[in-house]
C-alpha cells in the first residue's frame, strides 16, 4: 500500500515548485458540538472554505507579485497516490516572507472536490 508522500500544487495550469510538506484542508461543513445541562448533545453547522498551503522555491521564474495577485481561479492539490483535489473560485490569501530562497503561500476557495 502506498501512502501520499509527494504533492504538486497548481494554480490553473501553472505548476508551483514546492518543498515537501504542503497541506490541504478540504473545507466544507464543520460541526460545532455542544451539550445541554441535560446531557443532550447538539451541533451547529457552518460552511468553511478549502485551504491549501505550501512552501514555494523562489527561482528565476518565480514572480511573487503575480502570485500575490492571483485570484478567482482554480487550484489543484495533486498527490502521488492519484488523488486530485480541486478548489474552485480560489485565490492567494497570503504570500509569506521571502527567506532563504523560499516563500510560503496560502490559497483558499470553495470546498474541495475530488
Amino acid at each position: 500500500m502506498q501512502t501520499t508522500g509527494r504533492v504538486t500544487l497548481k494554480l490553473g495550469s501553472e505548476q508551483l515548485s514546492t518543498k515537501p510538506g504542503a497541506v490541504l484542508q478540504p473545507g466544507g461543513i464543520n460541526r460545532d458540538f455542544d451539550m445541554t445541562d441535560q446531557l443532550q448533545s447538539y451541533y451547529k453547522e457552518k460552511g468553511v472554505p478549502a485551504m491549501m498551503r505550501g512552501t514555494i522555491v523562489h527561482a528565476t521564474e518565480t514572480d511573487l507579485i503575480k502570485l500575490r495577485n492571483w485570484k478567482n481561479g482554480t487550484a489543484f492539490y495533486e498527490t502521488d497516490t492519484d488523488h486530485v483535489y480541486t478548489i474552485a473560485n480560489a485565490s492567494i490569501v497570503s504570500v509569506g516572507d521571502l527567506a532563504n530562497g523560499e516563500v510560503e503561500v496560502t490559497i483558499m476557495g470553495d470546498p474541495a472536490t475530488e
